[in-house]
């Protein structure tokens, strides 16, 4: 500090001495200790100042930080901050008791005078007040500062487009053709709105044993240029196990209570661990796989549909653009709910029909209750997959393709079809929309 402990037991010590009827060496000195404690007292509000202003662009940055260290850090910084401003404190007051005895030109015990010239003139500056840093505990055991609401919104993601993904059977490659066709879909032009608020992450489910995925890995990070960014790749730390991992695998082709196995009870732990990731980094959460081609005008008809329904059912809880584990869309804080469900019941049921059971059941959940499930009209992306990355898969019917209707998949449950009693709307249910702007009551042709 420009002022320290020891200069304030100085100053303790000569006030000390002139209250006691001492005396100083001359006028002079009297000005020097004065004009002394004056500089002291500006260099440390200008510290002060100065610490604000660093404090509060630093808290940014500090929110993206977690653990302990950094929240001693910031405790003992905080600590010194308080100790700068007791000391600036102290210089006030010394700076008051030097103006007095240099107008008094003695040592007497100061009272207080009725004539206001004769009052010491000490001007009261506020002190700068550091901003707290808030830490809330993450799900892991180091604390994580608290987002606040106006840099969450700047920061994240508007779309996190979650694609797990495992190797097939002889190293059949989808994936490369889903990346291919998702990154036609973005945006080359760095300026355009959605260049950083969408992003698409890989997440291979097989590290060290998936060499499609290796493959694509080191094709696209070596492709460069501004769609580059859309795309990042990462292996699953493999943090949530299998919760049942004694139980013996049931017969694919005889198993009337859909109990899964093994590797259906992984997958849902590894989509637990996708999910979990996109909720802390986007608005919206995408639910995809790693063998459905992209749709053309993908992005722009998901953006027309998610701003619409914001403007028609603000509080909807999903929307529906494509069948399976596929094409569902939902708020990052509803997918923490999601995700706690499923952990709960992963030994009892694949994730696609938890995500049903869940959506069936949002009537008794109070966070859920009376909100919608939304469908397009249309299906955004393409199923290409006909090798499955399991063993035994039942032969099933045809799926729909890109922009045919939704209203009659096969897989889906009724309140996962698009209602074909809305004939004037492009998405239902379409019986409780707000009204919103004219446009809404529009419908945008994507279909090429």
């Amino acid at each position: 500090y420009f002022y320290s402990s020891s200069t304030e037991s100085e100053m303790k010590s000569s006030r000390a001495g002139l209250r006691s009827g001492g005396s100083l060496d001359g006028k002079a000195k009297h000005s020097s200790s004065r004009d002394f404690a004056r500089f002291s007292y500006a260099a440390n509000v200008l510290l002060l100042v100065y610490l604000f202003v660093l404090n509060t662009r630093s808290v940014d940055r500090a929110e993206r930080l977690a653990g302990k260290t950094n929240a001693e850090s910031y405790l003992k910084f905080s600590g010194a901050v308080s100790d700068l401003a007791n000391s600036t404190a102290a210089l006030e007051n010394t700076i008051k008791v030097l103006h007095e005895v240099t107008n008094t030109g003695s040592a007497k015990p100061h009272k207080t005078s009725s004539n206001p010239a004769l009052l010491p003139v000490v001007v009261s500056h506020p002190l700068p007040v550091i901003p707290p840093l808030t830490w809330v505990q993450s799900t892991g055991s180091s604390p994580q500062p608290a987002s606040s609401p106006g840099t969450t919104s700047a920061e994240k993601l508007w779309m996190f487009l979650g694609i797990p993904t495992v190797p097939r059977r002889n190293n059949v490659d989808y994936l490369t053709t889903t990346l291919r066709t998702m990154l036609d879909q973005m945006p080359a032009d760095p300026s355009d709105p959605f260049s950083s608020k969408v992003k698409a992450v890989i997440m291979n489910n097989k590290p060290g044993a998936h060499q499609v995925y290796n493959s694509a890995r080191a094709m696209f990070e070596q492709i460069g240029g501004p769609k580059a960014r859309f795309l990042e790749f990462r292996d699953n730390p493999g943090l949530i196990p299998d919760p049942a991992p004694e139980l013996p695998d049931p017969d694919d082709l005889n198993n009337p209570t859909s109990r899964p196995g093994r590797e259906v009870r992984k997958q849902t732990c590894d989509l637990i661990a996708l999910m979990e990731l996109g909720a802390a980094q986007a608005e919206y959460y995408m639910f995809m796989e790693d063998d459905f081609r992209v749709c053309p005008h993908f992005l722009r008809a998901v953006h027309y549909v998610v701003e619409k329904s914001n403007l028609q059912t603000p509080d909807w809880l999903a929307i529906r653009v494509s069948y399976g584990m596929n094409g569902i869309i939902m708020k990052s804080k509803d997918l923490l709910l999601l995700s706690k469900y499923l952990r709960e019941h992963t030994a009892r049921l694949p994730p696609d029909l938890l995500w049903q059971e869940w959506m069936a059941k949002a009537h008794s959940i109070p966070e859920l209750r009376g909100r919608p499930l939304l469908v397009y009209k249309h299906n955004l992306l393409d199923h290409i997959g006909t090798i499955s990355s399991f063993a035994i898969r039942p032969n099933r019917p045809k799926w729909p393709g890109c922009y045919e209707s939704m209203a009659n998949v096969w897989s889906l449950t009724r309140m996962e079809q698009f209602d074909r009693n809305c004939v004037h709307d492009d998405i239902s249910p379409c019986n409780k929309k707000e009204l919103g702007p004219d446009w809404t009551d529009k419908h945008i042709n994507f279909h090429p």
